[in-house]
């Protein structure tokens, strides 16, 4: 919620000139010194930081669960062979959002996978394998509200991941493997008030890049290629600062490894769905 902020104002004194008689006292002398330091200052304000001076930003953190269900697949090219790892984990998430009076808005959120396991190595060994997955996003955006309580709003900025996949246990000799992708997005999504609350959607496109290497020596890198996100909320306000939101989000990546080494040029699907809720508190 935004908040105007109002200088205070005062009633100016009849201006009369001095009679040779009259003195102006200390104290009425300092209060006028006081009021013409004051009125520098609110110049100086309105004149150099006029949105702080019309407005407040406001900040909110969240955080929340999220389960979550995680697959990347490989193609026959690929050293694994044409075969899919799965993974079932609870993510906790956490942010901070600034947002400035004009609907301008800069958000920082991280996810972090509980404890996992995942069964690439399902065809070799009945055992499950531990799993983390960890990833970063920066986003950047503009929101446009309307009159009646629906906005838009169009947004960009970078996200990185971590996935790691352990390997099976002894005597088997199969290594750690780890992937790491980054890259850049856009999108643009909207909102709408229902049911008290305030129904929302996404969509974006990503440019993804990638890194895959295991305690082998293995390394391999993607080139740039796209992938997509779609997104959908529902937020309920509990209190005017406090509200709780469900949301529902599908992300797909694909990444063109190259050929190294005796390897083919191989593809590598990522695709990640999840269902959460969250605590937001804006201040």
């Amino acid at each position: 919620m935004f908040q105007l902020l109002n200088p205070a104002t005062r009633t100016p004194r009849a201006f009369q000139f001095l009679r040779e008689t009259d003195t102006i006292e200390p104290e009425e002398a300092h209060c006028m010194k006081t009021s013409r330091i004051e009125l520098w200052t609110s110049l100086f304000v309105f004149a150099f930081f006029p949105a702080a001076a019309e407005a407040q930003n406001v900040f909110r953190l969240y955080g929340g669960l999220a389960p979550t269900t995680y697959k990347i697949s490989f193609d026959q090219n690929s050293p694994y062979g044409s075969v899919t790892a799965k993974s079932n984990y609870t993510a906790v998430n956490a942010g901070l959002t600034w947002i400035s009076p004009k609907g301008i808005y800069v958000d920082f959120a991280a996810q972090q996978s509980l404890s996992a396991t995942h069964d690439l190595w399902s065809s070799v060994t009945s055992e499950k394998q531990d799993f983390s997955h960890d990833s970063y996003t920066l986003t950047g955006g503009y929101t446009h509200a309307f009159a009646q309580g629906a906005s838009v709003s169009g947004f960009g900025g970078y996200t990185a991941s971590s996935t790691v996949l352990h390997a099976p246990r002894p005597p088997l000799t199969f290594s750690k493997d780890t992937f790491d992708s980054q890259g850049i997005f856009v999108g643009a999504g909207g909102g709408i008030p229902a049911l008290r609350g305030q129904f929302s959607g996404s969509v974006a496109i990503a440019g993804m890049k990638g890194k895959w290497k295991n305690d082998n020596g293995f390394s391999n890198t993607a080139d740039t290629t796209f992938g997509f996100s779609l997104g959908g909320a529902y937020t309920y306000p509990i209190t005017p600062a406090l509200g709780v939101t469900a949301d529902l989000r599908y992300q797909q990546y694909k990444y063109n490894f190259g050929v190294v080494n005796t390897a083919s040029a191989y593809t590598v699907t990522e695709k990640i769905t999840s269902l959460g809720v969250r605590l937001g508190y804006r201040f």
